[in-house]
């Protein structure tokens, strides 16, 4: 993890600003590229950006967006938001998770693989993200931290075409 977005991740998550303002700044910051790209233009007054971080950011967090504007970091957010998400999950003993599929689990599926994960990584609660992609065939991919398993058809059909190529 880069120092820079880690640090203003970690002012960030000590300022314990409302999730509704954090969502806006997220959202504004994140999903606005010309928005992010005027408050880190050195050639815009920073004036101007100030004006503009007071009409569109919560009071909460416009002292926060200035320093960042006027540190010409805005670029970073998005990783700073990836490092105060970790922080978010660390402080809950909450690990995140991708599931992948292409026939949907039904709810029961989703709440025994969540409890299953939390046992094995010693986590009070995770995070589950279901992806289909019709393109792994079948079976499924699951993805914790750093670590995939595997077990797509897609992938199977690949390990038998190479180990009949091997012979």
């Amino acid at each position: 993890m880069m120092d820079l977005p880690f640090n203003y991740a970690r002012v960030l998550y000590d300022e314990k600003i409302s999730s509704k303002d954090l969502k806006k700044m997220r959202e504004l910051l994140t999903g606005a590229p010309e928005l992010s790209d005027a408050l880190d233009n050195p050639l815009i007054r920073r004036s101007e950006k100030r004006s503009v971080i007071e009409k569109l950011f919560p009071k909460s967090v416009q002292s926060f967006v200035k320093v960042m504007s006027d540190n010409g970091d805005i670029a970073c957010a998005p990783e700073m938001f990836e490092a105060y998400d970790e922080l978010v999950r660390k402080q809950e003993n909450t690990i995140e998770a991708v599931f992948t599929y292409v026939t949907e689990p039904d709810d029961a599926q989703i709440e025994g693989l969540k409890a299953k994960i939390a046992r094995d990584y010693g986590k009070d609660r995770v995070d589950l993200k279901l992806e289909c992609d019709p393109s792994i065939i079948g079976g499924f991919i699951l993805t914790v931290g750093e670590k995939v398993y595997d077990q797509s058809i897609r992938t199977s059909m690949a390990r038998m075409k190479r180990h009949f190529a091997e012979r």
